[in-house]
């Protein structure tokens, strides 16, 4: 294609996303309509794992087995859940997580529906309960979209600070991300989320924390690292400082992206933690009239299944995530080997982890980008590109990595 081709194509596509936009369309459905109209489109918007080869990593076949089985087994016509394996199911997502045994009892489970995003919901939901007087959820600049929407369905003010930041002000529910942020891939400091944790105990706050990217932030470090350890040193560095500051708070884990499971979904995993042993029957039977209300007691097939896996086949699951890793560590070394010395190569530092990263586009970003035949999602001046897009063949990489730092910093 020449130079003035490319061109024309880009301003076609550009002026596509436009008509996009004024059908009311958000930016995640435009980056994936015009990828699906161009045939040699490469997909840098999609919210899920990709190979080398560009095509996503496969659903995990553990989970797949378990939910055959499950299926399988459904046929009795009644309801069924998994109250019989509450004990034993908690105890395994504490040993995923890595969280001391020093601090089970202080935890309860509950498995809400709808995987992160329902965690994320819940866990506000249960900070109502907790807390009395709250009027305002506060998250970071630049945090994953549905937050607003979360808060509207609570009924509570939606209000930001900035990232690096506090959140502040009476009556405020603070939402920190416990890990890469969802959007553009920063990880608090060590220093940052200990401020935090002091700042909420000052303050006698309830906080939730959302943990979509559980151990993202050291998959560099998965090669040679056991997968227990980097583990355990997330949750030391990400949450640990809250339960040492005696905060009450609700952890919102998504097993979607660490266990590749996008295609089936299971539930998301909300640990609350209290400091308090004399609450917790306070505690248990708010949280029962919760599960209740919002239908999780009555458990899709697909939840029941991953219960099964995290109880019986925990490793294997642990393997395919140490997989993930592995795939997001290779495309991060190849980002920051190509990136190197242009303004997007403090993206791949250590400070940035996980699948995103969320440059600031420059004014033609979009229409040269689309030349290029690339696809990430533009929003609010903004570049949001998924890592593991980068392919694995050397010359397609230099030429996607050189465009993108072009047209952003």
């Amino acid at each position: 294609m020449t130079m003035a081709t490319q061109q024309d194509f880009g301003e076609a596509m550009f002026t596509e996303a436009a008509r996009l936009r004024e059908t009311g369309l958000d930016p995640n459905q435009i980056s994936a309509i015009l990828c699906k109209q161009d045939p040699q489109g490469k997909n840098y918007g999609i919210g899920i794992l990709l190979g080398g080869n560009g095509k996503p990593l496969p659903t995990s076949p553990t989970l797949l087995e378990y939910v055959q089985r499950e299926l399988q087994e459904s046929g009795t016509g009644s309801y069924v859940n998994s109250d019989a394996a509450k004990k034993e199911i908690a105890e395994a997502v504490m040993r995923w997580q890595g969280v001391p045994e020093s601090l089970w009892s202080h935890f309860e489970l509950l498995l809400p529906s709808d995987a992160g995003t329902g965690a994320v919901q819940m866990a506000v939901q249960t900070a109502t309960l907790m807390k009395e007087g709250l009027s305002a959820l506060a998250v970071e600049e630049l945090g994953w979209p549905a937050y607003r929407a979360i808060a509207l369905s609570a009924r509570l003010r939606f209000q930001t600070f900035p990232i690096d930041g506090l959140a502040k002000g009476d009556g405020v529910l603070p939402l920190y991300q416990a890990g890469p942020m969802n959007t553009t891939g920063q990880v608090p400091s060590t220093e940052l989320v200990r401020a935090r944790a002091e700042a909420a105990a000052l303050s006698g706050a309830f906080v939730v924390l959302d943990r979509a990217y559980s151990g993202f932030e050291y998959a560099r470090r998965v090669a040679n690292t056991p997968y227990p350890t980097l583990m355990a040193d997330s949750f030391r560095a990400q949450v640990l400082p809250f339960a040492e500051e005696g905060v009450p708070f609700a952890l919102a884990v998504s097993p979607t992206k660490t266990f590749v499971a996008f295609a089936l979904r299971p539930c998301g995993l909300l640990l609350i933690f209290q400091p308090d042993p004399s609450r917790r029957a306070e505690v248990g039977q708010k949280l029962t009239a919760l599960v209740r209300a919002r239908g999780c007691s009555f458990e899709h097939p697909v939840t029941r299944a991953f219960v099964k896996a995290m109880i019986k086949d925990r490793g294997r699951l642990e393997a395919e995530h140490a997989a993930a890793l592995r795939r997001c560590a290779d495309a991060e070394s190849q980002w920051s080997t190509l990136a190197a010395g242009t303004p997007i190569a403090k993206l791949f530092s250590e400070r940035y982890a996980g699948l995103f990263r969320n440059p600031k586009a420059k004014s033609e970003a979009a229409r040269e980008l689309y030349g290029a035949h690339l696809y990430p999602v533009f929003s609010d001046g903004r570049c949001r590109l998924n890592v593991t897009g980068l392919p694995s063949d050397d010359a397609q990489a230099r030429q996607a990595v050189a465009a993108f730092a072009r047209c952003c910093g």
